[in-house]
């Protein structure tokens, strides 16, 4: 991996969708489904109608499209919806003024625009990996500790520090002596993708295999401001295969993101701000849970804290005598505790 004026440089290959999949077709309503057909043929690709629920799950994971109006989506209420799902609707309909459908006819020509899109974008709605964001609803809650065992559960996962004054995430691992890119020092040529292999290369790996990308330690000001552009580019990257964690505040949630984990303690307040984190997490499409992390005092029980956020606790993590001082000595153990494993492997179920 050449190093440029201190950069990493990664250079981006033109990634075109070699995807042959047929454009599928699930739609219930008689009149959008003759529109729909023409749309699909249009594109040039075999085209599949999914006439019941088993062809639509024989068929929509291989598709390169899916067409599917709001009579066929309750079928898809298990599956991830990507970026190669379009949802129609009549034009005349009331929900044809929601931003999430296109209204047909009308948009006929919108809908083939994007999905033409597709060939031109990196193979997100195909990549096997999965994402996860984890989020403290409080200071301290854990967030980063939990990020990292997620990483060290998994193996050879990708963790990603969107935390600009976090101290960095490599002394938490122990990598902070280990040579590679941080933040500020990695560049994405312009145009077209970076392969995960590539990407990882670039980043301080541990014995375990989590590759890390943080930020510098500096004692004078640093202009680097870390952008969800430039987040999104490394989760596009890192994510089409094995696990990618992102350490984040809730304002730079990737666009991509399997499930958001909210850490916090049973207290009120903490519950009021996972309530927020989640509401957000629900109106970007991303599903929710949280990790209840036990103290000394609790004001409120498991059940009052999922009332209060509206998201299940997933797992309660005990506190581990002497972490704390472990973690700020030594970095994460390389036999998790537990309690943080079983912590961990609860969010990794929750992804599989």
């Amino acid at each position: 991996m050449p190093i440029v004026s201190g950069l990493w440089r990664l250079h981006a290959t033109a990634m075109t969708h070699t995807d042959t999949g047929p454009i599928v077709v699930a739609v219930a309503d008689p009149a959008l489904h003759s529109e729909a057909i023409h749309i699909a043929a249009a594109t040039g690709r075999k085209v599949i109608d999914a006439a019941d629920d088993t062809q639509l799950a024989r068929h929509a994971p291989k598709a390169h499209a899916l067409l599917i109006d709001d009579l066929r989506a309750p079928s898809l209420s298990t599956q991830p919806r990507g970026p190669n799902v379009f949802t129609v609707v009549a034009d005349t309909a009331p929900a044809a003024t929601r931003e999430d459908v296109f209204a047909l006819p009308a948009q006929a020509a919108d809908v083939l625009r994007s999905i033409g899109a597709l060939a031109l974008a990196p193979d997100v709605a195909a990549a096997s990996g999965k994402v996860v964001a984890v989020l403290g609803a409080c200071g301290g809650a854990g967030a980063s500790v939990l990020s990292a065992a997620l990483c060290r559960a998994a193996g050879n996962a990708t963790l990603v520090d969107a935390h600009q004054l976090s101290g960095g995430l490599d002394l938490l691992l122990g990598l902070e002596a280990t040579p590679g890119a941080r933040w500020g020092e990695i560049d994405f040529a312009a145009g077209g993708a970076v392969s995960r292999a590539e990407l990882r290369g670039a980043l301080p790996t541990g014995e375990d295999g989590t590759a890390l990308l943080t930020f510098p330690r500096t004692s004078v000001a640093d202009p680097f401001r870390l952008t969800l552009e430039e987040l999104n580019a490394v989760v596009h990257a890192a994510g089409t295969e094995g696990l990618t964690v992102v350490d984040a505040p809730l304002a730079l949630l990737p666009d991509r993101c399997d499930l958001a984990v909210v850490v916090l303690r049973p207290e009120l307040r903490a519950a009021a701000a996972a309530a927020r984190i989640v509401a957000e997490c629900n109106a970007a499409g991303v599903a929710s849970a949280l990790v209840l992390r036990q103290s000394e005092w609790a004001s409120l029980e498991p059940a009052q804290v999922e009332d209060t956020a509206k998201a299940p606790v997933i797992v309660q993590v005990q506190q581990v005598r002497g972490l704390t001082k472990q973690l700020d000595q030594a970095g994460l153990p390389a036999k998790l505790p537990r309690t943080l494993n079983r912590a961990a492997e609860a969010v990794l179920g929750e992804v599989a």
